[in-house]
């Protein structure tokens, strides 16, 4: 089973879970880790926490920003298992519904492509129809 951590900043990753709750549901692999004002040691140590219960299974991390300290800290943590562990950022809420109702079929880096695939596709700008 492939474990899908969301994190982010402020109430991202809980703002992410009630989104889903409303939605599709919540699965019982997806789990969600904020960083607040406690601080980035406290999101390390939740993490740390967290990681030691999943044991040796497979991570997709979804974090909200490229770059920011949530996306950081899971990168260093794929750095360390890249075979087991994998980033992606930016998703919006079409990709984190395919994330709760995941394709037991897909592998871990085949589930973080179509994760992307499915924000680039499901961006779009409404247009009115041509006034003729």
């Amino acid at each position: 089973m492939i474990n899908i951590i969301v994190m982010g900043h402020g109430g991202y990753a809980e703002g992410i879970r009630k989104n889903l709750e409303m939605l599709s549901g919540v699965p019982q692999q997806m789990h969600f880790l904020d960083l607040t004002e406690e601080g980035l040691p406290q999101l390390e140590e939740k993490l740390n926490a967290l990681l030691d219960t999943l044991g040796d299974q497979e991570i997709l991390y979804a974090c909200d920003l490229l770059g920011a300290s949530p996306f950081r800290v899971a990168a260093l943590k794929c750095m360390m298992s890249p075979q087991k562990q994998v980033l992606v950022t930016g998703l919006n809420t079409m990709a984190y519904v395919e994330l709760a109702l995941p394709d037991p079929e897909l592998s871990l880096h085949e589930l973080a492509d179509r994760a992307v695939n499915t924000t680039k596709e499901s961006v779009t700008k409404f247009t009115l129809p041509e006034e003729t």
